[in-house]
Protein backbone atom coordinates (compact mmCIF):
# COMPACT_ATOMS: atom_id res chain seq x y z
CA UNK A 1 0.00 0.00 0.00
CA UNK A 2 1.38 3.39 -1.00
CA UNK A 3 0.99 6.10 1.65
CA UNK A 4 1.91 9.74 0.99
CA UNK A 5 4.36 11.49 3.31
CA UNK A 6 1.66 13.68 5.00
CA UNK A 7 -2.13 13.74 5.35
CA UNK A 8 -4.02 16.87 4.36
CA UNK A 9 -7.54 18.03 5.21
CA UNK A 10 -10.71 16.77 3.52
CA UNK A 11 -9.43 17.26 0.01
CA UNK A 12 -6.67 14.67 0.67
CA UNK A 13 -8.43 12.35 3.10
CA UNK A 14 -8.36 9.47 0.60
CA UNK A 15 -4.58 9.62 0.19
CA UNK A 16 -4.09 6.31 2.06
CA UNK A 17 -6.41 4.16 -0.03
CA UNK A 18 -4.93 1.19 -1.86
CA UNK A 19 -4.62 1.93 -5.56
CA UNK A 20 -6.00 -1.43 -6.47
CA UNK A 21 -9.49 -2.66 -5.60
CA UNK A 22 -10.70 -4.36 -3.55
CA UNK A 23 -8.74 -3.09 -0.54
CA UNK A 24 -8.93 -4.28 3.04
CA UNK A 25 -10.94 -2.21 5.52
CA UNK A 26 -7.92 -1.99 7.76
CA UNK A 27 -6.10 -0.16 4.97
CA UNK A 28 -8.66 2.70 4.83
CA UNK A 29 -8.03 6.06 6.69
CA UNK A 30 -11.08 5.69 8.93
CA UNK A 31 -10.00 8.50 11.24
CA UNK A 32 -9.83 10.92 8.35
CA UNK A 33 -13.13 9.75 6.96
CA UNK A 34 -14.73 10.02 10.40
CA UNK A 35 -13.36 13.58 10.84
CA UNK A 36 -14.66 14.67 7.46
CA UNK A 37 -18.10 13.15 8.08
CA UNK A 38 -18.22 14.86 11.48
CA UNK A 39 -17.47 18.13 9.72
CA UNK A 40 -20.27 17.62 7.21
CA UNK A 41 -23.04 16.81 9.67
CA UNK A 42 -24.66 19.61 11.77
CA UNK A 43 -23.27 20.08 15.32
CA UNK A 44 -26.60 18.84 16.68
CA UNK A 45 -25.50 15.31 15.79
CA UNK A 46 -22.64 13.23 17.11
CA UNK A 47 -20.95 10.61 14.94
CA UNK A 48 -21.08 7.30 16.80
CA UNK A 49 -19.61 4.89 14.22
CA UNK A 50 -18.24 5.14 10.67
CA UNK A 51 -17.87 2.20 8.27
CA UNK A 52 -16.07 2.36 4.95
CA UNK A 53 -16.32 -0.34 2.24
CA UNK A 54 -14.31 -0.22 -1.02
CA UNK A 55 -16.40 -0.02 -4.18
CA UNK A 56 -15.48 0.23 -7.86
CA UNK A 57 -14.43 3.78 -8.70
CA UNK A 58 -16.85 5.50 -11.10
CA UNK A 59 -15.63 7.03 -14.32
CA UNK A 60 -15.10 10.81 -14.32
CA UNK A 61 -18.18 12.84 -15.36
CA UNK A 62 -18.43 13.04 -19.13
CA UNK A 63 -15.22 11.07 -19.66
CA UNK A 64 -14.51 7.42 -20.47
CA UNK A 65 -13.24 5.18 -17.71
CA UNK A 66 -9.55 5.35 -17.03
CA UNK A 67 -7.37 2.50 -18.44
CA UNK A 68 -5.63 2.08 -15.10
CA UNK A 69 -7.61 1.63 -11.90
CA UNK A 70 -4.65 2.92 -9.96
CA UNK A 71 -5.62 6.59 -10.64
CA UNK A 72 -9.05 6.43 -8.91
CA UNK A 73 -10.45 4.76 -5.81
CA UNK A 74 -13.83 4.87 -4.05
CA UNK A 75 -15.41 3.72 -0.80
CA UNK A 76 -18.99 3.54 0.52
CA UNK A 77 -19.28 5.28 3.88
CA UNK A 78 -21.91 4.56 6.50
CA UNK A 79 -22.10 6.88 9.51
CA UNK A 80 -24.32 6.12 12.49
CA UNK A 81 -25.44 9.44 14.01
CA UNK A 82 -26.99 10.16 17.39
CA UNK A 83 -29.05 13.26 18.20
CA UNK A 84 -27.25 15.13 20.98
CA UNK A 85 -30.18 17.31 22.16
CA UNK A 86 -33.97 17.19 22.00
CA UNK A 87 -35.41 19.25 19.17
CA UNK A 88 -38.61 21.26 18.74
CA UNK A 89 -40.60 23.10 16.10
CA UNK A 90 -42.37 26.45 16.42
CA UNK A 91 -46.12 26.09 16.59
CA UNK A 92 -46.95 29.79 16.92
CA UNK A 93 -45.61 33.09 18.23
CA UNK A 94 -47.33 35.82 20.18
CA UNK A 95 -45.13 38.75 21.01
CA UNK A 96 -42.12 37.54 22.98
CA UNK A 97 -43.64 34.09 23.64
CA UNK A 98 -42.93 31.18 21.27
CA UNK A 99 -45.13 28.10 21.61
CA UNK A 100 -43.24 24.94 20.62
CA UNK A 101 -43.88 21.24 20.01
CA UNK A 102 -41.28 18.46 20.54
CA UNK A 103 -39.94 16.84 17.38
CA UNK A 104 -37.27 14.34 18.51
CA UNK A 105 -35.77 13.19 21.77
CA UNK A 106 -32.06 13.19 22.47
CA UNK A 107 -30.47 9.87 21.46
CA UNK A 108 -32.40 9.52 18.18
CA UNK A 109 -30.23 7.54 15.74
CA UNK A 110 -29.91 8.03 11.99
CA UNK A 111 -27.64 6.48 9.39
CA UNK A 112 -25.99 8.81 6.92
CA UNK A 113 -24.69 7.26 3.68
CA UNK A 114 -22.00 8.81 1.52
CA UNK A 115 -19.52 7.97 -1.20
CA UNK A 116 -15.89 9.05 -1.15
CA UNK A 117 -14.05 9.19 -4.48
CA UNK A 118 -10.26 9.71 -4.53
CA UNK A 119 -8.33 10.79 -7.63
CA UNK A 120 -4.59 10.66 -8.15
CA UNK A 121 -3.24 13.83 -9.64
CA UNK A 122 0.14 15.58 -10.11
CA UNK A 123 0.05 16.76 -6.50
CA UNK A 124 -1.04 13.46 -5.04
CA UNK A 125 -4.43 12.09 -4.01
CA UNK A 126 -7.46 14.31 -3.64
CA UNK A 127 -10.89 13.17 -2.58
CA UNK A 128 -14.53 14.25 -2.65
CA UNK A 129 -17.32 13.04 -0.35
CA UNK A 130 -20.88 13.04 -1.70
CA UNK A 131 -23.81 12.49 0.65
CA UNK A 132 -26.36 9.96 -0.59
CA UNK A 133 -29.23 10.58 1.84
CA UNK A 134 -28.83 14.13 3.23
CA UNK A 135 -32.59 14.24 3.84
CA UNK A 136 -32.12 12.23 7.06
CA UNK A 137 -30.65 15.42 8.57
CA UNK A 138 -33.65 17.52 7.60
CA UNK A 139 -36.98 18.10 9.31
CA UNK A 140 -35.53 17.34 12.69
CA UNK A 141 -36.43 20.71 14.29
CA UNK A 142 -34.17 22.95 16.33
CA UNK A 143 -32.63 22.75 19.78
CA UNK A 144 -34.18 24.89 22.49
CA UNK A 145 -31.41 27.51 22.55
CA UNK A 146 -31.87 28.28 18.85
CA UNK A 147 -35.56 29.10 19.09
CA UNK A 148 -36.60 32.76 19.04
CA UNK A 149 -38.31 34.55 21.91
CA UNK A 150 -39.36 32.82 25.10
CA UNK A 151 -40.06 29.15 24.26
CA UNK A 152 -42.98 27.53 26.06
CA UNK A 153 -44.14 23.96 25.47
CA UNK A 154 -47.57 23.97 23.83
CA UNK A 155 -50.26 22.29 25.90
CA UNK A 156 -48.42 22.80 29.18
CA UNK A 157 -49.97 24.59 32.18
CA UNK A 158 -47.67 27.55 31.59
CA UNK A 159 -48.70 27.67 27.94
CA UNK A 160 -52.37 27.65 28.90
CA UNK A 161 -51.79 30.38 31.47
CA UNK A 162 -49.88 32.49 28.96
CA UNK A 163 -52.53 31.98 26.28
CA UNK A 164 -55.20 33.14 28.72
CA UNK A 165 -53.07 36.14 29.66
CA UNK A 166 -52.43 36.91 25.99
CA UNK A 167 -56.16 36.64 25.28
CA UNK A 168 -56.91 39.05 28.13
CA UNK A 169 -54.20 41.42 26.96
CA UNK A 170 -55.51 41.24 23.41
CA UNK A 171 -59.03 41.94 24.63
CA UNK A 172 -57.77 44.85 26.73
CA UNK A 173 -55.83 46.22 23.78
CA UNK A 174 -58.92 45.86 21.61
CA UNK A 175 -61.03 47.71 24.16
CA UNK A 176 -58.36 50.39 24.45
CA UNK A 177 -58.16 50.66 20.68
CA UNK A 178 -61.96 50.95 20.47
CA UNK A 179 -61.91 53.66 23.13
CA UNK A 180 -59.10 55.47 21.32
CA UNK A 181 -60.97 55.23 18.05
CA UNK A 182 -64.13 56.58 19.69
CA UNK A 183 -62.13 59.45 21.18
CA UNK A 184 -60.65 60.22 17.79
CA UNK A 185 -64.08 60.05 16.18
CA UNK A 186 -65.52 62.35 18.85
CA UNK A 187 -62.60 64.73 18.41
CA UNK A 188 -63.01 64.65 14.66
CA UNK A 189 -66.76 65.28 15.03
CA UNK A 190 -66.09 68.25 17.32
CA UNK A 191 -63.47 69.61 14.96
CA UNK A 192 -65.81 69.16 12.02
CA UNK A 193 -68.61 70.91 13.91
CA UNK A 194 -66.26 73.72 14.95
CA UNK A 195 -65.01 74.08 11.38
CA UNK A 196 -68.57 74.12 10.08
CA UNK A 197 -69.58 76.71 12.68
CA UNK A 198 -66.54 78.81 11.79
CA UNK A 199 -67.39 78.60 8.10
CA UNK A 200 -70.98 79.55 8.85
CA UNK A 201 -69.83 82.44 11.04
CA UNK A 202 -67.42 83.63 8.34
CA UNK A 203 -70.16 83.30 5.74
CA UNK A 204 -72.56 85.27 7.96
CA UNK A 205 -69.93 87.97 8.51
CA UNK A 206 -69.26 88.04 4.78
CA UNK A 207 -72.97 88.42 4.07
CA UNK A 208 -73.18 91.19 6.66
CA UNK A 209 -70.18 92.94 5.15
CA UNK A 210 -71.66 92.59 1.68
CA UNK A 211 -74.99 93.90 2.93
CA UNK A 212 -73.23 96.76 4.72
CA UNK A 213 -71.25 97.56 1.58
CA UNK A 214 -74.46 97.54 -0.44
CA UNK A 215 -76.12 99.86 2.13
CA UNK A 216 -73.16 102.22 2.08
CA UNK A 217 -73.07 102.25 -1.72
CA UNK A 218 -76.85 102.86 -1.86
CA UNK A 219 -76.60 105.63 0.73
CA UNK A 220 -73.75 107.34 -1.09
CA UNK A 221 -75.63 107.07 -4.37
CA UNK A 222 -78.85 108.56 -2.93
CA UNK A 223 -77.02 111.34 -1.08
CA UNK A 224 -75.34 112.22 -4.38
CA UNK A 225 -78.67 112.37 -6.25
CA UNK A 226 -79.45 115.55 -8.13
CA UNK A 227 -82.93 115.58 -6.64
CA UNK A 228 -82.75 117.39 -3.26
CA UNK A 229 -85.79 115.61 -1.72
CA UNK A 230 -84.13 112.28 -2.47
CA UNK A 231 -80.92 113.44 -0.83
CA UNK A 232 -82.75 114.75 2.23
CA UNK A 233 -84.83 111.57 2.57
CA UNK A 234 -81.69 109.40 2.34
CA UNK A 235 -79.92 111.47 4.95
CA UNK A 236 -82.87 111.47 7.36
CA UNK A 237 -83.24 107.71 6.93
CA UNK A 238 -79.57 107.23 7.86
CA UNK A 239 -79.85 109.54 10.86
CA UNK A 240 -83.00 107.80 12.06
CA UNK A 241 -81.41 104.37 11.90
CA UNK A 242 -79.35 102.62 14.57
CA UNK A 243 -76.22 102.11 12.43
CA UNK A 244 -73.47 104.50 13.64
CA UNK A 245 -71.31 103.94 10.55
CA UNK A 246 -74.15 104.80 8.15
CA UNK A 247 -74.97 107.85 10.25
CA UNK A 248 -71.33 108.97 10.12
CA UNK A 249 -71.14 108.42 6.35
CA UNK A 250 -74.38 110.36 5.83
CA UNK A 251 -73.22 113.20 8.05
CA UNK A 252 -69.84 113.51 6.33
CA UNK A 253 -71.47 113.40 2.90
CA UNK A 254 -74.02 116.03 3.95
CA UNK A 255 -71.34 118.33 5.38
CA UNK A 256 -69.32 118.10 2.17
CA UNK A 257 -72.27 118.40 -0.18
CA UNK A 258 -72.38 122.27 -0.18
CA UNK A 259 -76.11 121.87 0.17
CA UNK A 260 -77.25 124.34 2.84
CA UNK A 261 -80.26 122.21 3.82
CA UNK A 262 -78.25 118.99 4.16
CA UNK A 263 -75.47 120.85 5.95
CA UNK A 264 -78.01 122.29 8.39
CA UNK A 265 -79.49 118.86 9.10
CA UNK A 266 -76.03 117.37 9.67
CA UNK A 267 -74.94 120.18 12.01
CA UNK A 268 -78.18 119.96 14.00
CA UNK A 269 -77.69 116.23 14.50
CA UNK A 270 -74.03 116.77 15.43
CA UNK A 271 -74.75 119.54 17.98
CA UNK A 272 -77.67 117.60 19.49
CA UNK A 273 -75.35 114.74 20.38
CA UNK A 274 -72.80 116.85 22.29
CA UNK A 275 -72.60 118.45 25.71
CA UNK A 276 -69.45 120.50 25.11
CA UNK A 277 -67.65 121.70 22.01
CA UNK A 278 -64.00 122.85 22.16
CA UNK A 279 -63.23 126.01 20.18
CA UNK A 280 -59.77 126.42 18.70
CA UNK A 281 -58.44 129.99 18.60
CA UNK A 282 -55.70 131.46 16.44
CA UNK A 283 -54.10 134.92 16.23
CA UNK A 284 -54.64 137.09 13.15
CA UNK A 285 -51.87 138.56 11.05
CA UNK A 286 -53.68 141.89 10.71
CA UNK A 287 -53.49 142.80 14.41
CA UNK A 288 -50.16 142.12 16.21
CA UNK A 289 -51.89 142.40 19.59
CA UNK A 290 -54.04 139.33 18.84
CA UNK A 291 -51.14 137.04 19.80
CA UNK A 292 -51.06 138.60 23.31
CA UNK A 293 -54.80 138.21 23.64
CA UNK A 294 -54.58 134.59 22.53
CA UNK A 295 -51.91 133.81 25.15
CA UNK A 296 -53.97 135.38 27.92
CA UNK A 297 -57.29 133.90 26.89
CA UNK A 298 -56.76 130.17 27.39
CA UNK A 299 -58.80 127.27 25.95
CA UNK A 300 -62.33 128.24 24.92
CA UNK A 301 -65.27 125.86 25.35
CA UNK A 302 -68.93 126.04 24.35
CA UNK A 303 -71.00 124.06 26.85
CA UNK A 304 -74.42 123.12 25.51
CA UNK A 305 -77.26 122.95 28.04
CA UNK A 306 -80.09 122.76 25.50
CA UNK A 307 -80.55 122.70 21.76
CA UNK A 308 -83.76 122.98 19.71
CA UNK A 309 -83.28 120.97 16.50
CA UNK A 310 -86.28 122.68 14.88
CA UNK A 311 -85.40 126.33 15.43
CA UNK A 312 -81.66 125.83 15.89
CA UNK A 313 -81.63 127.75 19.21
CA UNK A 314 -78.73 126.98 21.58
CA UNK A 315 -78.42 127.78 25.30
CA UNK A 316 -75.39 127.13 27.46
CA UNK A 317 -72.15 128.68 28.63
CA UNK A 318 -69.17 130.05 26.73
CA UNK A 319 -65.77 130.98 28.09
CA UNK A 320 -62.30 130.04 29.20
CA UNK A 321 -62.28 128.80 32.83
CA UNK A 322 -59.64 130.50 35.00
CA UNK A 323 -59.00 133.43 32.71
CA UNK A 324 -60.30 136.95 33.27
CA UNK A 325 -60.72 137.94 29.65
CA UNK A 326 -63.46 135.41 28.82
CA UNK A 327 -64.91 134.03 32.01
CA UNK A 328 -67.52 131.31 31.49
CA UNK A 329 -70.89 133.01 31.27
CA UNK A 330 -74.36 132.25 30.01
CA UNK A 331 -74.60 132.11 26.26
CA UNK A 332 -77.35 131.87 23.69
CA UNK A 333 -77.04 131.29 20.02
CA UNK A 334 -78.61 130.09 16.83
CA UNK A 335 -77.74 127.68 14.03
CA UNK A 336 -79.09 129.21 10.84
CA UNK A 337 -78.49 126.84 7.93
CA UNK A 338 -74.71 126.35 8.18
CA UNK A 339 -73.85 129.41 10.26
CA UNK A 340 -73.52 129.25 14.04
CA UNK A 341 -73.73 132.44 16.13
CA UNK A 342 -73.23 132.42 19.92
CA UNK A 343 -73.31 135.49 22.21
CA UNK A 344 -72.02 135.55 25.79
CA UNK A 345 -71.28 138.36 28.25
CA UNK A 346 -69.17 140.83 26.24
CA UNK A 347 -68.09 138.15 23.67
CA UNK A 348 -69.46 136.75 20.43
CA UNK A 349 -68.64 133.68 18.35
CA UNK A 350 -69.58 133.50 14.65
CA UNK A 351 -68.73 130.41 12.56
CA UNK A 352 -69.62 129.01 9.12
CA UNK A 353 -69.36 125.44 7.81
CA UNK A 354 -66.49 124.76 5.38
CA UNK A 355 -65.83 121.93 2.95
CA UNK A 356 -63.10 120.67 5.27
CA UNK A 357 -65.59 119.50 7.93
CA UNK A 358 -64.81 122.48 10.12
CA UNK A 359 -66.76 125.58 11.16
CA UNK A 360 -64.47 128.59 10.80
CA UNK A 361 -65.04 132.22 11.80
CA UNK A 362 -64.14 134.87 14.38
CA UNK A 363 -64.30 135.27 18.13
CA UNK A 364 -64.69 138.83 19.37
CA UNK A 365 -64.57 139.83 23.01
CA UNK A 366 -65.38 143.46 24.02
CA UNK A 367 -62.81 145.86 22.52
CA UNK A 368 -60.06 143.26 22.16
CA UNK A 369 -58.65 142.25 18.79
CA UNK A 370 -60.63 139.54 17.00
CA UNK A 371 -59.28 136.01 16.94
CA UNK A 372 -59.75 133.29 14.36
CA UNK A 373 -62.02 130.54 15.72
CA UNK A 374 -62.56 126.97 14.53
CA UNK A 375 -64.72 124.03 15.57
CA UNK A 376 -63.82 120.63 14.12
CA UNK A 377 -66.95 118.70 13.19
CA UNK A 378 -65.77 115.13 13.84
Amino acid sequence: MVRPAAWGIAVTLMAGLAPLLPAHASDLPIDRIRAEVSRLVPPLWTVEEVTADPIPAPAPDGKPAAKSAESRAAVRIGARLRLAKPTYRVESRDGAVTFIRPVAEAGLEKTLSATAVATLGPNGWSARIELRNPEVLEGIGQPLEELPGRPVLAGSAEANRLRDQIARDTEARGAEEDARRRREEDLLARQTAATKAEHERAAAERRQEEARAAQVADLRARISEADRPVRIAAYEAALGGNDPSLRQIAMEAALQSRDAVLGNLALKDWIARRKAVPVQLYATKEDPHSETVLNNLGPLTLEIDSFNPISGAIAGRLGAPGYSIAKPSAAIGTLAQTTLTVNAYGCALSLRLTEHLTMDGLFRCQTLPALIARIVVD
